[in-house]
């Protein structure tokens, strides 16, 4: 199979992949769409990752917006974040290779600007244990702002405002001469579109006089569905109303343009409120920017569009799908990245070749000093790749070693600030105390990741240490994981691609068998035809013809999904939800 790189969006509540074609980046489909629900159902042994999993409607073997989770200790199923971040990154590139017949082995992965340390080394376990290498970890508004070609405009200072599913970043960027420089960023990792559909659904219970409580955790998650769905469809209606169904009774959702304006209010003022302080660090106004950049789905609804105009008062480009543009962004960087690697077409003009990325630290680091208070060794927006050192000392008379603790943050108190990791430099000479000078270099990579050293001047004694997330997983779990990902890329890739087709087929097989009923009846018939001849090639394995029904099936079916969903959170039959 031919080989090349990919930029993969991996978002809170949806994922985007990207590829490029006759050097312009395109889109890759899953079922019939350009986004995959950031979604995995664990039911099956296997797990169901996307729509499929979405339409399951099975929260209680469901994990959805896992990447709130990246580089904590929290467990799913008996899987960490990184793992069920794997799982998301395989299905992507199963889907490559059914849907392009290549293998993806690298990757440039975004990630929010604000995303801490831990976060970032989180996401690059999650491609290892994938088997895909990280060309680089580059900041999502940096990838939209290479997808909406800003490297091709004039010089100037831009901002891009990224309103998502799980994240909200606003970043400040310059152009000048070619090289594209990241001046300041802020965001909120918890402030998106997911938030938006929990207060829909909370807007609606308080109007029917129930608590917000009331609900259990698979209620809740039918009723963000309804409520996404009916923020989708607000976008040609004045108001919409849908039904859904709860233990105690149906309760009817209704969302018009005047109850998402109050709704929205509070969500937008707290964009406002960090884009504005973005600014203010960038030494930027408003009003001397040359251009807004939109990105994040949120950003699609015409209620946003306007406060922004509003609000920041300049141009706003809105060329390309704002959920597209990050993983544009990030795969015409990674065809930049194989391009300089080969020493080939060094001058090329075309839309693939990248400008120089500067990009800056998202949050300051530093660590603890004696009596628990913070020494800030590289601060926040500051360019990377960078390094900076400190001297420190001895505090008691013949002390042979010190120990230091990695903290990231603005809070001027560790315990305020988040813990990286702890490492201890041994092996001092004795003397006496503040006559030992130990030397701590901090150096944060263009992947945005953090390695310190440390040594003592008079001694030859050095510890290093490549910042990890202590509440992850163990050296023991990803070198297992490692080892077994290997033994992956070391099969026969036909034997694998065959086993994939046969439980992929399998698996949507048993899904299609559930809702094959629902669809109109000419669809259904040849559905079933095909569902039949599928069994019978899967049978003699024949396993390439079986991929072109599995597809052929895939398309009947992505047709109705939608429709299908939502009869099942409302109850109405799907024929009359077609005929709306």
């Amino acid at each position: 199979m031919a080989m090349t790189a990919v930029g993969i969006d991996l978002g809170t509540t949806m994922s985007v992949v990207s590829h490029m074609e006759d050097n312009v980046p395109k889109i890759l489909d899953f079922d019939g769409k350009s986004t995959l629900p950031s979604v995995v159902n664990y039911s099956q042994g296997t797990p169901v990752v996307g729509r499929q999993a979405i339409y399951m409607v099975d929260a209680d073997n469901t994990v959805f917006s896992v990447k709130r989770s990246m580089g904590t200790a929290a467990r799913f199923f008996g899987k960490s974040a990184v793992e069920v971040s794997a799982d998301i990154l395989r299905h992507i590139k199963y889907v490559v290779r059914q849907k392009l017949g290549w293998e993806v082995e690298e990757a440039v992965i975004t990630v929010p600007a604000h995303f801490s340390d831990l976060q970032r080394v989180a996401t690059q376990q999650a491609a290892a244990i994938a088997n895909i290498n990280v060309l680089r970890l580059i900041n999502e508004p940096t990838a939209a702002a290479i997808a909406f070609g800003l490297h091709e405009r004039t010089n100037g200072v831009f901002a891009v405002y990224d309103f998502g599913g799980g994240t909200f970043d606003f970043s400040v960027l310059r152009l000048a001469d070619g090289v594209f420089q990241v001046l300041a960023t802020g965001g909120d990792n918890h402030l998106g579109g997911d938030d938006v559909d929990n207060e829909i659904l909370n807007h609606n219970l308080r109007a029917a006089g129930l608590e917000t409580n009331v609900m259990g955790e698979n209620e809740k998650i039918l009723g963000k569905l309804v409520a996404k769905i009916l923020k989708e469809q607000l976008e040609d209606n004045a108001e919409v109303t849908r039904g859904c169904c709860l233990k105690r009774g149906e309760l009817e959702l209704r969302l018009s343009s005047e109850i998402l304006e109050d709704i929205m209010e509070d969500f937008l003022e707290r964009t406002f409120r960090i884009s504005d302080q973005t600014l203010r660090n960038a030494g930027v106004s408003a009003k001397n920017l040359d251009g807004l950049v939109l990105v994040g789905g949120m950003t699609k609804l015409n209620l946003i569009q306007e406060s922004l105009a509003a609000h920041f008062g300049t141009k706003i480009f809105h060329d390309i799908n704002p959920e597209e543009a990050v993983a544009k962004g990030a795969a015409i960087y990674a065809n930049s990245l194989l391009t300089r690697r080969s020493n080939t077409d060094r001058n090329s003009k075309n839309f693939a070749a990248a400008p120089l990325l500067i990009d800056v630290v998202p949050l300051s680091l530093g660590v603890e000093t004696f009596g628990g208070g913070v020494d800030r060794i590289i601060h926040r927006n500051s360019p990377i790749p960078i390094m900076e050192r400190r001297e420190y000392t001895t505090y008691q008379n013949n002390q042979t070693g010190m120990e230091f603790h990695l903290v990231q943050g603005e809070r001027p108190i560790a315990d305020e600030c988040r813990s990286l990791a702890r490492f201890e430099l041994g092996n001092i000479p004795p003397m006496p105390a503040g006559m030992a000078r130990v030397i701590v270099e901090f150096s944060v990579n263009v992947d945005g990741l953090l390695g310190v050293k440390a040594w003592e001047k008079s001694a030859d004694v050095t510890q290093f240490i490549t910042v990890s997330p202590s509440s992850g997983l163990s050296g023991d779990e990803m070198a297992s994981m490692l080892e077994t990902a290997a033994a992956n890329i070391t099969a026969d890739s036909l034997a694998a691609s065959n086993i994939d087709i046969k439980v992929e087929s399998e698996r949507m097989m048993k899904f299609w068998e559930t809702i094959v009923d629902k669809i109109p009846e000419e669809a259904k018939n040849i559905a079933k035809a095909r569902m039949g001849q599928l069994k019978d090639l899967l049978e003699a394995e024949k396993y390439q013809d079986a991929v072109a029904v599995k597809n052929e099936l895939e398309r009947i079916f992505g047709q109705f999904l939608d429709e299908i969903i939502s009869s099942r959170l409302s109850g109405e039959n799907v024929k009359n939800i077609m005929a709306r």
